[in-house]
């Protein structure tokens, strides 16, 4: 939810928000209870989606909004059109979510990308990426980093944090967070707290499967916890609303992921002054090189990432600069860059 959550700190700021949202979407429903203004629409092609795009320019010209906001890959075409049928008196601004690995110079993609005002990317490194990948006009591109409401990081103690979840005081405790799913690779960390071989260190994870799904990854994590005898070092806590306490909890967050674009609860974590253990590739790269608090570990290596784990009392030797932290993730920060760079620019 992102995109409402980004449009929602928006609208604090006195811009006038209209939602855009397949009719009877998460999404739709969330921004009623918001109480947004909302644009309902039946989901489009992927591709050449024209009549779709005419009469939505039409609506959103008629409500004086002239620049729309942009976070899913899959509404480049349509959004592209909504710009071309505008004559680009309706701006449109991609904020680049999924990082992809492929080249995207076809001549159809030019074309479509030649209709953006902006290109956002949350880190540099995607940005070089999308240089080279495409051939978009390097003045569109633009970093602006993900936002994070820092009056939400919760003030509780670590004491408190664990008392909530009964955890021992003794105990080193990682944590992992997130969909229970095969490209989180939990079971490099299972694999990893073997190598550790002490009783006192467990592991925590939150989140549950996707519901409805035929993947069988839950059962096989089981599996493989009863195989290294490792049941009363893993435990699984469900889904957590508010994961808080379980930042405050923990002593370091795993992102075992083999890749995250950006890595929401990697900035999560550090904003509670936990420490962070990922993978060396992508946006984890890019944030534990820029704010040292944690360690990288060789993706898909178990063998490295316990190595990496063993490195937790050293953590506290190089705390994390806070202020630089916060002026570049704190959401008026981010809101302001987008009203600098987008809204007042001539793209």
């Amino acid at each position: 939810m992102n995109h409402l959550k980004n449009a929602l700190w928006m609208k604090k700021r006195g811009h006038q928000i209209t939602i855009v949202c397949t009719l009877n979407s998460p999404l739709h429903k969330a921004s009623k209870e918001c109480g947004l203004s909302i644009i309902a629409i039946r989901k489009p092609s992927k591709h050449y989606a024209f009549l779709s795009a005419f009469i939505l320019q039409r609506k959103l010209r008629s409500l004086g909004s002239m620049h729309v906001f942009v976070r899913s890959s899959a509404d480049l075409s349509l959004s592209a059109s909504i710009s071309f049928f505008s004559r680009k008196k309706v701006k449109i601004h991609y904020f680049m979510e999924m990082m992809f690995h492929k080249k995207k110079r076809q001549l159809f993609r030019t074309v479509r990308y030649a209709q953006l005002s902006t290109w956002v990317c949350s880190l540099e490194y995607m940005r070089a990426f999308v240089q080279d990948a495409t051939k978009l006009n390097a003045n569109k591109l633009k970093i602006i980093p993900s936002g994070l409401d820092f009056s939400k990081v919760s003030s509780i103690t670590k004491k408190e944090a664990r008392a909530s979840f009964r955890l021992s005081e003794k105990n080193v405790y990682f944590g992992m967070i997130g969909r229970i799913d095969r490209k989180k690779r939990i079971e490099l960390a299972i694999k990893a707290l073997k190598l550790l071989n002490h009783s006192t260190v467990q592991l925590l994870i939150i989140g549950e499967e996707t519901p409805d799904t035929s993947d069988t990854y839950l059962n096989e994590l089981k599996k493989l916890i009863s195989t290294l005898h490792l049941g009363d070092q893993v435990h699984f806590l469900g889904f957590q609303k508010d994961p808080s306490h379980f930042y405050r909890a923990i002593d370091a967050l795993i992102m075992a992921s083999d890749f995250e674009t950006f890595g929401m609860s990697t900035i999560e974590s550090l904003a509670h002054n936990t420490p962070v253990i990922a993978s060396n590739a992508g946006g984890s790269r890019e944030l534990l090189t820029k704010f040292p608090f944690g360690s990288l570990f060789h993706a898909g290596d178990h063998l490295s990432l316990s190595e990496a784990m063993r490195q937790l009392p050293n953590f506290s030797e190089r705390p994390l600069n806070q202020q630089g932290f916060t002026n570049m993730f704190d959401h008026h920060n981010v809101c302001k860059m987008i009203e600098t760079d987008i809204l007042s620019s001539e793209s």
